[in-house]
């Protein structure tokens, strides 16, 4: 396989990008999953697989692997690699540790991380040169696995198919991972550790949220207060995960001047404080804030101020759900400001809401205020509207228009959507038998657990004489994740029968290439968080890049979401996407716009 099969990524100014605080958060995630399994006695084979997974999911366009150093001849050898094929392994087993066979064999070699941009040209992958090309391992990014004496005994490894440089939230990821992979690679000697790492945050030593939630278990009225330093994902931007790491250390030894015995670090830049029985939690709210009020955090060279957003609750049941929702109504109100939860008027709050929803859906249904709103698909070539996508809308006798938005979860919650589906296939089809449009209709995991889809749809079709291949179903990209052998079976079929599938907002969850191809998908509607951006945002434009890279050598067409102005379209149109669909071009509408707003 050739250089030319490799996306060349331009990340010149890569190693400039700084972790975001959610990219920190991802790592934690991983350590917290990993170390759990270990505390549950699950194979440590499954165990590296899952470690593998998870950072292949954080690198789309990616595999992981762990190979570890023979101590009998001092060969490498695959210890995991679950993405990569039996002919994989055979390839990779057996490489000795030298300068030019590859990044994994350097990187045991000199005991040091490498990162390999270009396999194809890297002297250090001169020897490895014909299985990177067999393989189509464009860039190799690896890590040494070291022993608890220091010796370096494997590495792990991010080998992506495309020409690219790790950024610094990358060579954190393999970091953490090649650490966690050798805490799991010892001997029953290295339990203690294994399960203080479990249940104590690496960073603080504080206990942790696996060790909070485990003592929240017996039903006893507690108090708990969730505290979020407030724009902490700023000091990382400006001064480095390394700087903000230590200002979280600090953060943690003052509050634990304060609590020395009940503190716990739960995520990136949130800690929480649990007290037994019920304490008087603005008093303890105020205490802190003094604290941090009197003390600046010196760290180096920076000098700053920290503050918290507070949330507080007293019960003897979902306090880390009702701490959160604290936590999240203070922050609606204002930084820096404290909010108990009121378990009485929230939950009243929110069962009135629901209430109202429920009922205004079931007057929808038996008054006809269901209706499909059109939005029109621009075809990029022939440059005119040629597809719809059909948006369910309730539109009241007031002429009221309410959004899906509003009332989506109300249904889903009182099982009501596969009737919501029913009736929009109905209505979207009773128009579109006067047309000669192809459109979509979007269906649910609920649709297919209801099993009716199949039969449902043939009956429309034979009573508005409608072509299946005009008819595009757009599936959430979790439903065709979730990998539920009924559910695919059930879209194999629909398939079959002729109707075009459409994966809706690719990117945003799993970005699960392998099923996007068993389920033979025939269109990917590109997600609007890394559409909105792309003339701005180099990373959603390289994101976006890949995606379109694949579909077109899957001769899958790509549509655009979430189109709104000229200079999104450009890019769009620079990419080769094949439909845009947006405000730029379409609004949705009960009558079908066949002329575009922008052209």
């Amino acid at each position: 396989m050739s250089d030319e099969a490799c996306t060349i990524l331009d990340d010149s100014n890569v190693n400039e990008v700084p972790i975001t605080n959610k990219e920190y958060q991802n790592i934690l995630d991983i350590q917290e999953k990993i170390l759990s399994l270990t505390a549950q006695d699950t194979q440590p084979q499954e165990i590296l697989n899952a470690l593998c997974k998870m950072a292949e999911a954080l690198l789309p366009n990616s595999v992981a692997s762990l190979m570890l150093r023979s101590e009998e001849n001092g060969l490498m050898y695959v210890k995991a690699a679950p993405s990569i094929p039996d002919i994989g392994w055979q390839a990779l087993n057996g490489i000795k540790p030298s300068p030019h066979a590859g990044s994994c064999a350097n990187a045991v070699h000199y005991g040091k991380s490498q990162y390999i941009i270009n396999t194809f040209e890297d002297e250090r992958g001169l020897e490895f040169l014909d299985t990177a090309k067999a393989f189509n391992l464009c860039s190799c990014w690896s890590m040494p696995v070291k022993n608890e004496k220091g010796m370096t005994i494997g590495s792990y490894a991010l080998s992506s198919f495309e020409h690219r440089s790790p950024a610094p939230y990358h060579k954190k990821l393999l970091e953490a991972a090649s650490h966690i992979a050798s805490i799991v690679l010892k001997n029953e000697a290295s339990k203690k550790q294994i399960q203080k790492m479990i249940y104590y945050d690496a960073l603080t030593g504080l206990k942790n949220k696996v060790s909070l939630q485990e003592e929240l278990t017996t039903k006893v009225k507690r108090t708990l207060i969730f505290l979020d330093i407030n724009n902490f994902s700023y000091v990382n931007t400006a001064y480095g995960f390394e700087i903000g790491d230590k200002i979280l250390i600090r953060v943690a030894e003052l509050l634990t001047e304060l609590y020395p015995d009940n503190l716990y670090r739960i995520n990136a830049d949130q800690f929480a404080v649990k007290f037994d029985g019920e304490i008087d939690i603005e008093e303890a709210y105020l205490k802190i804030k003094l604290l941090f009020a009197k003390k600046t955090i010196s760290v180096e060279d920076v000098k700053l101020k920290v503050s918290f957003t507070y949330g507080g609750v007293y019960s003897d049941k979902n306090l880390l759900k009702h701490a959160a929702l604290a936590l999240r109504k203070a922050k609606e109100i204002s930084r820096n400001r404290l909010y108990i939860f009121d378990e009485t008027l929230d939950s009243s709050q929110k069962r009135k809401a629901f209430i109202f929803m429920n009922t205004l859906i079931y007057t929808a249904f038996e008054e006809n205020f269901i209706t499909p709103f059109f939005q029109g698909i621009y075809d990029n070539k022939k440059k005119k509207i040629t597809k719809y996508e059909a948006l369910v809308r309730i539109q009241t006798d007031k002429g009221e228009v309410i959004t899906p938005f509003k009332f989506l979860d109300v249904a889903k919650l009182s099982g009501l959507l596969p009737k919501l589906t029913r009736v929009m296939i109905d209505k979207t089809f009773a128009v579109m038998a006067h047309k000669e449009f192809s459109f979509s209709v979007n269906i649910t995991e609920d649709d297919l657990s209801s099993y009716y889809l199949v039969d449902y749809l043939a009956q429309k079709i034979d009573q508005y004489k409608i072509n299946p291949a005009r008819v595009t179903l757009e599936i959430l990209e979790g439903i065709s994740a979730s990998g539920q052998k009924n559910n695919l079976k059930q879209l194999r079929g629909l398939k079959d029968a002729g109707y075009q599938l459409a994966i809706d907002d690719f990117g945003a969850e799993y970005s699960n290439f392998e099923r996007v191809l068993q389920l033979d998908v025939d269109i990917l509607k590109i997600d609007a968080r890394y559409i909105k951006n792309i003339d701005t945002d180099r990373k959603s434009y390289e994101i976006v890049k890949a995606i379109v890279g694949f579909a077109s050598n899957m001769n899958i067409i790509t549509i655009a979401e979430f189109v709104h102005s000229k200079a999104v379209q450009e890019k769009v149109e620079e990419l080769g996407i094949t439909y845009s669909q947006g405000y730029y071009f379409s609004e949705p509408t009960a009558k079908l716009e066949t002329r575009p707003l922008n052209s």
